[in-house]
């Protein structure tokens, strides 16, 4: 009886979680679902009433050293305090301890972007085409991978010279979807060299999409979740150490700040909902920009 009323952390957050999801948008739920299991390991043998604030305080400094982004590190705050309050309401415990700890504002993830001629050293790889040229396109547009493998030869005017984005694919499903965010839908100019690049793509295109899908695939356009295999490979054959294919978006806005241009240019490029979202992920380049003002200040 005690033990059904002091049930182990894991249990508890697999029962807030198959309640919780019935709730949510199928993309949060799939989130969630991925993140769970590192909450579990890290609470892993502990019955509900063991945990304390600063067992909670600690996890706060695990997974903001451990996450890839600000926004990991907030969802698996996110899930511990939302299942602890979970226990709460069902009489587990009478206060939740994750209640005692405050969340830091500011997070400092490393970002950690390719280097140009280490992009082009990717592109000379043995690999499949359609991972060779999402590389090219997030290099020169620092578009989300998601939006870059939903895009149809109708969002891209090579006349003009730009690309439309107005959807993604959703990791929950593989279904194309709305954007992360409404300032995600977007026009972004595009250079000579990629104009030239997709016009080439376009000349053996079959498909309405840019990246139609595979024999036997479930959708019209191709899903890239495995897309990981073959960056890693590819990043072991050119002898440069392992980053993600999310980083060709670090790479193109930190090529970005590198030349000089304005945080706000960047930020609509990338589609970020707020500028300041920019500057904080970014916040170790911008000091350079006041130093390019500075240097031309010197010229007046």
């Amino acid at each position: 009886m005690m033990e059904m009323q002091n049930p182990l952390y894991g249990d508890v957050i697999d029962a807030w979680y198959n309640k919780h999801r019935l709730r949510i948008m199928e993309s949060t739920a799939y989130n969630y679902k991925m993140s769970i299991p590192l909450v579990k390991e890290y609470f892993q043998g502990l019955r509900v009433r063991d945990i304390t604030p600063d067992m909670v305080y600690d996890f706060v400094q695990y997974i903001v050293k451990r996450a890839s982004s600000k926004t990991s590190a907030t969802n698996y705050f996110k899930i511990l305090k939302m299942s602890l309050d979970f226990a709460v309401g069902r009489g587990y415990i009478h206060y939740s301890p994750a209640d005692d700890v405050k969340f830091p504002k500011k997070i400092r993830v490393e970002v950690k972007p390719f280097q140009t001629s280490e992009v082009y050293a990717l592109l000379e790889c043995d690999a499949p085409q359609w991972v060779k040229d999402g590389i090219m396109i997030a290099f020169r547009t620092g578009m989300r991978p998601g939006e870059i493998y939903a895009l149809k030869w109708t969002d891209i005017n090579l006349d003009v010279g730009y690309i439309s984005v107005q959807r993604s694919i959703s990791k929950a499903c593989s279904e194309t979807k709305e954007t992360k965010t409404p300032a995600g839908v977007r026009r972004v100019e595009i250079d000579s060299k990629l104009k030239a690049y997709l016009e080439s793509m376009e000349s053996r295109g079959i498909s309405e999409y840019v990246f139609p899908a595979p024999p036997k695939g479930r959708h019209k356009y191709r899903v890239p979740w495995n897309i990981a295999h073959f960056i890693r490979s590819m990043c072991q054959e050119a002898g440069i150490p392992y980053r993600n294919f999310y980083a060709l978006r670090h790479t193109h806005a930190t090529m970005l700040f590198s030349l000089g241009v304005h945080p706000k240019i960047v930020q609509e490029r990338l589609g970020h909902s707020s500028i300041k979202v920019t500057v904080d992920t970014y916040s170790h380049i911008v000091p350079g920009i006041q130093r390019l003002a500075v240097e031309e200040l010197e010229k007046i």
